[in-house]
């Protein structure tokens, strides 16, 4: 993905005009209410001569792991400038080579088997799925590329039964289009970012906030959408205010609650994306009118955790992300600062929407929950890694072995949180880590790449006037019992 792009992709999160020429056009199918399969097809702007390559991802973007997205998919064929079909080879890994020496690619068309993919798929969050009255598609799990034109401009139209509400996170509209929608899209990363949910068992709304909210819901049980709403929007106003300015347009909230597929199935993790996030969660997490202050608090919390990472690190990252890999899961040293310093963001923000001394309660219980006891009962041969070489090992298997991820996330969370504390006390107030990342977003704007870690002290440095590089350097070194 161009680095540009990732910076002003919000500006093309528009509904597509019918002048729009010269795309890629993928399009999306279900017919039925009771299928379990949709249809995808992608046509090429124009003709691609010679042998081509469909690749399917199988790393998740932010997912840290690799899910077999390619097993779900069948019927693979293509088809020449005149519609004539091309030879289809299935290749190792998650390719399939088409077409033919002399002949021009015109056209892919294949299935993507969703129940399978749903019942095979143990990570809840990472599948795409078919329910009564419910479909939602995750990109990445979805969409397959032609290798070489994953930078191009692209087209979408999705389509469900005629009566359905369809929805896209590219072009979100309240009411919802009915039987299908369209969008534009700058590149294939910004496609695969993006979410489609289809069905009339979802509620879908509009909330009014510093950036245009969407809500949109699935729960296979009562659950109060005004909670929720409420919630997301004081989340999406805390962070857009901590960091200054929206790198989107609009921002969705994806919502489901969900019966259990298995008992192996776990409904825990959620994921962000470049301008939309989706919650898959179990029954037991969804919201009433009886729902405690303490559960709103963590619902409000995990909004908020995942909507800073639309600025850390889909804005602002460092080596690996982009342009990313879809075929083996990245290898990325700084898992540390995506994971930690954004939820020590989302921390900070919610902190600054308190009175002062409220504010101040709040930053150290939720450093010593999130971080201090969390680190604690990891496994010490954990602790005792370098943070570098923990962020390797948590590349492939973060939420796998969960061991990894909270090694990786608390150490970079109470690394943000000495430093925050030492700009604090050094500036008198004046300034804090929230002026660093600040920064740090127009630094990676301006420089277009990938931040390396010995660069973060001297970014901070020039936003605050204050060295962290000893904290840094502190954190990344193994730990001392």
């Amino acid at each position: 993905m161009s680095r540009a792009v990732i910076f002003f992709v919000a500006l093309l999160f528009a509904p597509v005009v019918t002048a729009g020429q010269g795309r890629m056009t993928y399009g999306v199918q279900y017919s039925r209410a009771d299928e379990s399969r949709i249809r995808v097809s992608i046509e090429m702007a124009e003709p691609l001569a010679g042998l081509q390559t469909l690749v399917m991802p199988r790393a998740v973007p932010m997912g840290y792991g690799e899910q077999p997205y390619d097993r779900f998919v069948g019927e693979v064929k293509a088809y020449g400038a005149a519609n004539e079909a091309l030879p289809v080879k299935r290749e190792e890994g998650p390719r399939w080579i088409l077409g033919k020496a002399g002949a021009k690619l015109r056209r892919v068309a294949y299935e993507v088997d969703l129940e399978r993919m749903e019942r095979e798929v143990l990570s809840g969050g990472d599948a795409s799925k078919v329910r009564p009255g419910y479909v939602g598609l995750l990109g990445y799990s979805v969409f397959a590329y032609v290798e070489g034109q994953e930078e191009e401009p692209l087209r979408l139209r999705a389509e469900g039964p005629s009566d359905w509400p369809v929805f896209s996170t590219l072009a979100p509209a309240v009411p919802p289009a009915s039987g299908s929608v369209t969008a534009e899209v700058a590149n294939f990363y910004a496609l695969a970012d993006s979410q489609i949910v289809m069905g009339p068992n979802t509620t879908i709304e509009k909330i009014d906030s510093a950036v245009p909210l969407f809500l949109v819901t699935y729960s296979e049980s009562a659950t109060d959408t005004r909670i929720l709403g409420r919630l997301g929007a004081e989340a999406l106003e805390a962070v857009f205010r901590y960091f200054g300015r929206a790198p989107f347009a609009h921002y969705t909230i994806l919502q489901e609650f969900l019966k259990p597929v298995s008992k192996l199935h776990q409904y825990g993790l959620s994921m962000e994306h470049l301008g939309s996030g989706t919650f898959t969660l179990g029954l037991d997490r969804r919201l009433t009118a009886e729902s405690s202050a303490e559960e709103q608090m963590r619902t409000r919390f995990n909004f908020a955790h995942h909507i800073a990472h639309a600025w850390i690190p889909k804005r602002a990252y460092g080596e690996g992300y982009f342009p990313f890999q879809w075929e083996l899961a990245p290898v990325f040293d700084s898992i540390w600062f995506s994971e930690g310093f954004a939820q020590y963001a989302a921390m900070d923000a919610l902190a600054n929407a308190m009175p002062e001394a409220e504010a101040q309660k709040f930053r150290e219980r939720m450093i010593e929950l999130r971080f201090r006891r969390t680190l604690a009962d990891v496994p010490a041969f954990l602790r005792k890694m370098p943070l570098v070489e923990v962020s390797h090992i948590a590349s492939t298997r973060y939420g796998e072995d969960w061991r990894t991820g909270r090694t990786v996330f608390s150490r970079g969370g109470l690394m943000a949180a000495e430093m925050d504390a030492r700009i604090r006390e050094r500036s008198q107030g004046k300034k804090g880590l929230r002026d660093a990342l600040q920064h740090l977003m127009a630094w990676s704007a301006k420089e277009e790449r990938a931040f390396r870690i010995d660069e973060l002290p001297t970014i901070f440095k020039e936003a605050t006037g204050v060295e962290t590089r000893d904290i840094l350097e502190k954190w990344l070194a193994p730990m001392k019992d």
